[in-house]
């Protein structure tokens, strides 16, 4: 090659070089203009997009409210419960520090949860050590990721999980972390169940739907931030909306009333082999609800609180409606209570197919019946003759003593219920010849169990009628922000001495009529009616019954109204005296034999000896001796759970031997103690029947695990 070539050769090599050196200058300048620019944020829409996959917005959730008895008992709170969750393919997770691991890992799971779960439950995963292992290893091979090993965890086991081999790395590099959520708790059982109510899966029934959103609060969101191994931390930018926790709602509701006619309930319907049945007890002069029960008999035979029969369900209500037939008859001053009616010899035809009869309540030795004893022994035909003869050609004025009494609409109740009362008028389609005396003697109307005690509670409180409520007070952060104080639908459903017959008359049903049977077994003074009717299945009367009883005590000075409604009993009685009554008599004589206000005073100054006291919370127990002026005696006063013995005057309370991992001794403990203790434990806990503890399913003193279930069987104290 030529010099000259040589020369041409260079500077076309060189010519390159600058090129190349030329682009890379200017590619790399542009790099760096783009790295500055985007740190920058000159380039928005890409800025956008960066902060949305490094930031997000988190929802808060506040705490759902408390609801609460009367006393402050607690009947519904929300409790943090946790998942356990593995990401078995975690970045920070080493094969060797797996490895090294997993046998230790497995021994303390096994000994943690131990069983497989055979019914829903807390468990999602349980079993030998082996068992652990094997699934751990499977997980850790598929690399699979959020896999939930447990559900619905404790605190405290929390706690004790975090200090497992691996746990304690943290959760980048175990993989093991907890997700907290909210479960809801319900500390009476069965105990006004349908009254409490639930949410879920958009049902909102009882007083958790009705005060829902009270009761949920306000659910708040942080921004977060992603951080390096994908940590997300909150961030003081962008939308913040702190979360409200949710108002707390105090009740009427008497735990002790609500343990009494629950039991007094599911007795009767037992016994009588019913579908369902409810009862309801009311404050006279306020018209607070002290208990409410609802039954109903399931597949198994045995009954549960699934509909609120109390306020929804409007049937024909029988013979408790007669006394609104005497109440329009005095009010119109058609008729005094010793006014006389010709029984016909107990059978009266209103119609070609329609025949009334007295059946076992009609005498052969009378031929007449004052108003006063048609309502004591119930007669159809008195009561029916009554209204036929005053109101035949103006029914309508019959009617409007009903619509008066607002029978026509459904209670303003803290519970709401998608049913409607039926009452029927002359202008009605339904309307008929036997409408009015059918009418007379609870028939053709329709209305709820709920509607009838409000009349009954009425005459009670001389006239006067309360509004039904069943929430007292809303508390925020345990202040209270709004009382509900009692409040009267109407100063005087009738005139004073209208009121004052009508008394009259149930206090004889009680002392000389259908419901003879209270005066026979109650220390004290009662009035109410007793009601049988037909029930009516697609427009025909069939062989089934409701039995109820609704009535007041003491006479004297009314404080409580109780209704009880046994729908369908299906034994050889079905009258209400022999059905219903003795519900009325059962919850009646426990009210009044645990409240002393009630009584009249007592002559002695001092009781004969200490009464039967439940083993439980000492403080608890102190302060109830306390009030009742029993001396009471303590080995150890700093003991949280006492057994009591009642000696003498004075009741001795000996500590109880509460263990982590023990069962414990739940003879003769209520099982609201026996709730509390199980989580010391801890320990999980079944039960069935009402009153304390009799028996239970593993003996005290046997080691347990939070696995293990103790089922309690429970009997009033006798």
């Amino acid at each position: 090659m030529t010099p000259k070539n040589k020369i041409n050769t260079r500077k076309a090599i060189l010519l390159r070089a600058y090129v190349v050196f030329a682009l890379v200058g200017s590619f790399s300048m542009f790099i760096v203009y783009s790295i500055i620019t985007l740190q920058n944020g000159f380039d928005e829409e890409f800025s956008i997009e960066q902060q949305k996959k490094n930031t997000r917005i988190k929802q808060v959730y506040g705490i759902r409210g408390n609801i609460y008895a009367g006393d402050g008992s607690l009947l519904a709170t929300s409790i943090p419960t946790y998942d356990l969750i593995w990401d078995a393919n975690a970045d920070g997770l080493t094969s060797k520090a797996f490895t090294s691991k997993i046998d230790s890992l497995s021994n303390q799971f096994s000994k943690e949860f131990p069983k497989r779960a055979t019914v829903t439950g807390t468990s999602q995963f349980g079993g030998t050590a082996s068992e652990w292992k094997y699934k751990l290893t499977s997980l850790r091979k598929k690399k699979i990721r959020y896999y939930i090993l447990q559900k619905d965890l404790s605190f405290d086991v929390v706690k004790r999980l975090k200090l497992f081999p691996l746990f304690w790395m943290g959760k980048f590099k175990s993989g093991f972390w907890f997700e907290e959520k909210g479960k809801r708790m319900y500390f009476m059982g069965d105990l006004a169940k349908r009254a409490i109510g639930y949410t879920k899966n958009g049902v909102s029934v009882g007083l958790e739907g009705a005060f829902d959103s009270l009761l949920r609060g306000k659910n708040g969101q942080i921004m977060e931030q992603r951080m390096p191994g994908r940590i997300w931390r909150p961030i003081q930018v962008g939308n913040h909306q702190k979360a409200e926790n949710g108002y707390d709602i105090v009740t009427t509701l008497d735990v002790g009333f609500q343990d009494i006619t629950q039991y007094a309930l599911n007795k009767a319907l037992v016994e009588n082999e019913a579908d369902h049945g409810c009862a309801m007890v009311m404050e006279v002069k306020t018209g607070a609800i002290k208990a409410i029960a609802n039954l109903k008999r399931g597949t198994d035979g045995i009954y549960y609180e699934s509909q609120n029969y109390a306020v929804s369900e409007f049937s024909e209500p029988g013979s408790t409606f007669k006394i609104i037939s005497a109440m329009s008859l005095l009010e119109d001053q058609y008729a005094k209570p010793t006014d006389s009616i010709n029984l016909k010899n107990g059978r009266v035809r209103y119609s070609k197919d329609v025949e009334f009869t007295d059946g076992d309540h009609y005498d052969s030795r009378n031929k007449f019946y004052t108003l006063q004893r048609s309502i004591e022994v119930s007669s159809n035909v008195g009561i029916s003759q009554f209204v036929w003869k005053h109101y035949q050609k103006k029914p309508q004025k019959f009617i409007d003593h009903i619509i008066d009494l607002g029978l026509n609409i459904k209670p303003n109740f803290d519970i709401p219920c998608s049913n409607y009362p039926v009452v029927i008028s002359p202008k009605s389609n339904g309307w008929s010849g036997v409408a009015l005396p059918s009418m007379s003697i609870g028939y053709t109307s329709q209305i709820s169990p709920l509607q009838t005690l409000m009349i009954y509670n009425s005459i009670a409180n001389n006239g006067k009628m309360m509004n039904p409520y069943l929430v007292k007070e809303i508390l925020q952060d345990g202040k209270s922000i709004n009382k509900i104080e009692p409040k009267a639908i109407k100063e005087k459903i009738c005139s004073q001495e209208t009121v004052k017959s009508l008394q009259s008359m149930l206090a004889g049903v009680v002392s000389r009529g259908t419901a003879d049977e209270i005066t026979k077994q109650c220390k004290f003074t009662a009035a109410g009616k007793t009601g049988t009717s037909k029930i009516n299945e697609n427009g025909k009367y069939i062989e089934k019954y409701n039995a109820s009883f609704v009535g007041y005590f003491p006479t004297e000075n009314p404080q409580y109204t109780i209704i009880v409604v046994i729908n369908r009993p299906n034994k050889k009685e079905y009258y209400a005296a022999k059905v219903a009554v003795p519900v009325f008599i059962e919850i009646a004589n426990k009210i009044y034999s645990s409240h002393i206000q009630i009584q009249p005073a007592l002559v002695t100054s001092r009781i004969t000896e200490a009464p039967y006291v439940l083993n439980g919370n000492q403080q608890a127990l102190k302060s109830v001796l306390n009030d009742l002026n029993i001396s009471s005696q303590s080995t150890q006063p700093t003991s949280a759970y006492v057994e009591a013995q009642s000696k003498g005057y004075a009741v001795n309370l000996k500590p109880l031997n509460i263990q982590a991992n023990v069962a414990p001794n739940f003879k003769g403990m209520g099982l609201r103690d026996a709730l509390q203790i199980a989580k010391i434990i801890p320990v999980k806990i079944t039960f069935e029947g009402y009153g304390r503890v009799v028996s239970q399913s593993i003996n005290a003193g046997t080691n347990v695990s939070p696995s293990n279930t103790i089922h309690l069987k429970l009997s009033p104290a006798k």
